[in-house]
């Protein structure tokens, strides 16, 4: 089957999708036209995502295909998804029809492969796909089968905690119990941790393994499977059944997977098998390899996703000429040179420093330097400042995001919503569990103790501020252990009864205040907050409440927004802060000095963790179209400060930036 895309056909989709007379330029234009396998490369701000619709929406006003196969589009997130079905609105009647798929990685291996695998196996397809819910079970089990008393089993298995301190009891035993992921080898099932197998499958199993054997095989034919586990399964569906692929290519004229470089190698694997480069389906794979953060890198093999045959986009619609010039320094890839949007007229890079006890003011320096450049910025913006690490190590005196911003709550989502008293989490709990999950089920019961605590005045002993969902499940875990896990296994069993409309939130409620009483004596200024009976007005008419948490309002009114560096991949800013922070045994200015000084030696682009760091720092200074800043200490630039200007950097301190010193 040939289709031809002609100009006629772009002129349709330019009409549907861009602004006022507005066109694709040529690399887009190539890639809409392009009818065989070749992947597309492209970089930040882009516009891959309207591209890919506009070629997606020419397919379809060219269906039905005379040999009736139909469109696959593989994602990464539900999001992408929702997106392309926004904007295609009516003219997409036909993609989201039969025999088109439109889906994640996980619904299209679950959907095709995983789900039929496991009625093979079980003979049912109660299944339940969800993280959270799978380790309350396997708490359950864990408890239940008293595997904490057998230490044949672990007397065997603690060398291979890998570093553990074996002296610390049970709770790291059960996390290694938890963490056992299963995996079938020749025709049993075995458990691995760490893509290294633990508990070696075969029809006898031993005396000592047998215990987990036997917990693990329950959680597994019940139905509880974390999301990587359909990988599993879906290796297993393609080894037994020989003609899967076969059948799912005669599906498919095309295969478009978006965000390519998000996929990790059992990801790749998988969809290898199923569609291997062939003459008979085209298959386009769209990212960045630049901005490929989601999965480790070793610095003795390449990236997981290597282009094949690549197009590129090259030019951005986000950013000006000065970020870009600093992107291209930035950046572990080459390939192409990154072009800056013509029409942004970027700000000056800056480089905020600061003293080793002024962490604290550098936000506030950020928000006096929007101000002090506010003629130059759209009227209104969006602000954001972002760090690799979110998890709090200040008090190891490591750079952190809570270094900065010490209520930083890692945990937090920004659709999260705030209460006036304890039912309503309870109820809100209730009404997005069928929907959202197990994890955020429990996320939700969290969040509701931590503000009945925050009302009752109670802190985290260790640092003495407002308890985080965090810092809440580990003071929880190790002053009262078997309390928290037989709370885990309540909830647990509430989040199945939610599901299924089952419970009330005043069950849930009077489970959570049980739970509490013998661990924190709560007074008098949480009672109403307990105990008040009337749900908030805002869950029975659906509205949205409003947060702020992880928002910092600066004195001069300006708010911004604090996150991790992941939680904003894909987002767009008027201006971003990135925050240095530590990881392992250095900081983003240690490792990429030399980088942010235009410099881009080879020997450091192969070291391990340099290359992920340059990934997180690309992805951070790409999210911004008008004002980059990357605050740093003082001390670790010091000899550097030449250079780092030469390279288009504005140096300036928090003190500077604080104290109206003239700096612009």
């Amino acid at each position: 089957m040939k289709i031809e895309i002609t100009d006629h056909d772009i002129e349709y989709a330019e009409k549907l999708l861009l602004p006022d007379r507005a066109k694709f330029n040529c690399e887009r234009r190539a890639f809409i036209r392009c009818m065989e396998s070749r992947d597309v490369v492209a970089c930040p701000g882009s516009g891959k995502t309207t591209a890919l619709l506009a070629k997606l929406l020419i397919l379809a006003s060219k269906m039905p295909f005379k040999d009736g196969r139909g469109i696959c589009v593989i994602t990464h997130t539900n999001v992408a998804i929702d997106e392309i079905k926004r904007r295609a609105g009516i003219a997409s009647a036909s993609l989201f029809r039969y025999p088109n798929f439109f889906g994640t990685i996980h619904s299209f291996v679950g959907g095709y492969l995983a789900i039929p695998a496991f009625i093979d196996l079980f003979g049912h397809r109660d299944i339940r796909i969800d993280d959270e819910l799978y380790r309350m079970q396997s708490d359950i089990e864990f408890n239940k089968r008293g595997l904490e008393r057998n230490g044949v089993i672990y007397s065997q298995l603690k060398n291979r905690l890998e570093g553990k301190n074996w002296s610390e009891q049970r709770i790291i035993k059960q996390e290694f119990f938890n963490d056992l992921e299963f995996r079938f080898e020749n025709g049993y099932v075995s458990y691995c941790r760490n893509k290294k197998t633990v508990v070696k499958g075969k029809e006898n199993p031993s005396k000592s393994y047998g215990p987990i054997h036997s917990a693990k095989y329950h959680l597994l034919k019940h139905g509880y499977l974390r999301y990587q586990d359909v990988f599993s399964l879906g290796n297993f569906y393609i080894d037994n059944n020989k003609n899967v692929g076969a059948l799912l290519r005669s599906r498919f004229s095309f295969l478009f997977i978006d965000e390519m470089q998000d996929s990790d190698e059992s990801q790749i694997k998988i969809l290898d098998s199923v569609f291997p480069p062939s003459t008979e389906i085209i298959i386009q794979r769209i990212g960045d390899p630049n901005q490929a953060i989601y999965h480790d890198i070793d610095a003795r093999k390449e990236d997981y996703w290597s282009p094949r045959n690549p197009l590129y986009f090259s030019d951005s619609r986000r950013y000006g000429a000065k970020i870009a010039h600093l992107l291209n320094s930035v950046r572990l890839y080459d390939g192409f040179t990154l072009q800056p949007c013509d029409s942004t007229a970027s700000q000056p890079t800056y480089l905020i420093t600061y003293q080793e006890g002024e962490e604290q003011t550098v936000i506030q320096a950020f928000s006096s330097l929007i101000e002090k450049l506010s003629g130059a910025l759209p009227s209104r913006g969006t602000y954001k400042a972002i760090g690799w690490i979110g998890k709090d190590k200040a008090s190891d005196g490591k750079l952190c995001i809570p270094t900065y911003f010490p209520q930083f709550d890692k945990s937090h989502r920004v659709q999260s919503r705030q209460f006036s008293n304890l039912i309503s989490y309870a109820a809100y709990a209730v009404q997005i569990a069928d929907a959202e999950g197990a994890k955020r089920f429990l996320e939700i019961i969290m969040q509701g103790i931590t503000r009945a605590l925050d009302v009752a005045g109670i802190n985290d002993e260790t640092s003495e501020r407002s308890y985080t969902l965090a810092s809440l499940a580990s003071f929880w875990k190790h002053k009262h252990e078997k309390l928290y896990y037989q709370f885990r296994e309540q909830i647990a069993e509430y989040f199945l009864q939610a599901c299924d409309s089952a419970v009330t939130p005043a069950a849930i409620r009077n489970q959570i205040i049980s739970a509490m009483q013998p661990i924190w004596p709560i007074n008098y200024k949480a009672t109403a907050f307990l105990n008040e009976d009337s749900i908030d007005s805002a869950l029975v008419v659906g509205n949205k409440v409003a947060h702020t948490k992880n928002q910092f309002v600066a004195d001069n009114g300006i708010v911004i927004h604090i996150g991790t560096v992941h939680s904003v991949k894909g987002e767009t800013h008027t201006a971003t802060l990135y925050l240095e922070t530590y990881y392992k045994k250095a900081t983003d200015a240690g490792r990429l000095i030399e980088f942010l000084k235009g410099n881009r030696p080879e020997s450091q682009k192969q070291k391990a963790y340099h290359k992920q760091n340059l990934k997180i720092a690309h992805v951070a200074f790409s999210r911004p179209t008008h004002l980059l800043a990357f605050a740093c200490r003082a001390s670790n630039i010091v000899g550097h400060e030449d250079d780092l200007r030469e390279n288009g950097w504005v140096i300036c301190t928090v003190s500077e930036l604080t104290t109206n010193e003239g700096l612009i």
